[in-house]
């Protein structure tokens, strides 16, 4: 793959954002948390699609689909999860963007990026496994 370089430094991003995220939730809520707060959440909207975008220039997981084609609805389940969890991420985003006291909506907030961060991390287990299925179906030689 030509931008597999650059896919595992946004990988690596992530990974350090989301450390970044898990801190900045146990923080007290106030102004300068939520500054941080919407700095990291852009930088998360920047490189997670970056990361998508290239790993799918020639179609999502398509190595996995032109080996198994008849796993197309696990594919396209997975694409349409990505979009759901960015989606939400966005939603986040926005949420925090208002001008209100973050002491009142920090602890909806917080439960709220803690799952996303938990389905996020599930989705990418998903389509690791999904992956290495293929991988091992294909050198094993099994349907």
């Amino acid at each position: 793959m030509v931008h597999t370089h650059r896919i595992v430094e946004c990988r690596e991003l992530a990974y350090i954002l989301f450390g970044d995220l898990r801190d900045l939730l146990e923080e007290a809520p106030n102004r300068e948390t939520v500054r941080w707060l919407n700095a990291v959440l852009d930088a998360l909207l920047e490189t997670i699609p970056e990361e998508f975008e290239l790993k799918s220039s020639d179609g999502y997981l398509s190595d996995v689909l032109e080996s198994f084609p008849n796993w197309q609805g696990e594919v396209e389940q997975l694409e349409e999860d990505y979009y759901i969890l960015m989606h939400s991420l966005k939603h986040l985003r926005y949420r925090l963007s208002q001008d209100m006291d973050f002491s009142i909506v920090a602890a909806d907030i917080s439960r709220e990026l803690q799952i996303w961060m938990d389905s996020f991390r599930n989705h990418i287990q998903k389509e690791q496994r999904l992956v290495q299925m293929a991988v091992c179906l294909e050198v094993g030689g099994g349907d």
